[in-house]
């Protein structure tokens, strides 16, 4: 038996923050033969989210500075709203999905 390739791919916050872009590629990669794993970031929707909570965002070089307030923002985020959204579209689209983040599983 040939065993495929795994197919790990990474987005970023260009497409995150532009939905028809993000259905695009949500549509390519479902459409991806084989196992593959999505790793994505958050774009400017935590920073939006944050500012809307009275929580400023500190940004060096283009970078999150992450303290604990901030943390609970991001991980609210990239965890819930945005992968949680990922993974219901790739569903929907019949790419069975599992959205996990760094502390899941240990």
């Amino acid at each position: 038996m040939k065993k495929q390739a795994l197919h790990i791919v990474k987005i970023g916050g260009n497409i995150i923050d532009a939905p028809e872009a993000l259905a695009s590629f949500l549509a390519n990669f479902a459409s991806m033969p084989g196992p593959k794993i999505l790793v994505h970031g958050g774009g400017k929707i935590a920073t939006s989210m944050a500012a809307d909570l009275g929580i400023q965002s500190q940004m060096i070089d283009g970078r999150r500075v992450t303290d604990a307030e901030s943390l609970r923002i991001v991980t609210m985020v990239y965890a819930g709203w945005i992968n949680k959204s990922m993974v219901a579209s790739l569903q929907a689209q019949q790419c069975n999905a599992i959205g996990l983040t760094g502390p899941d599983g240990g």
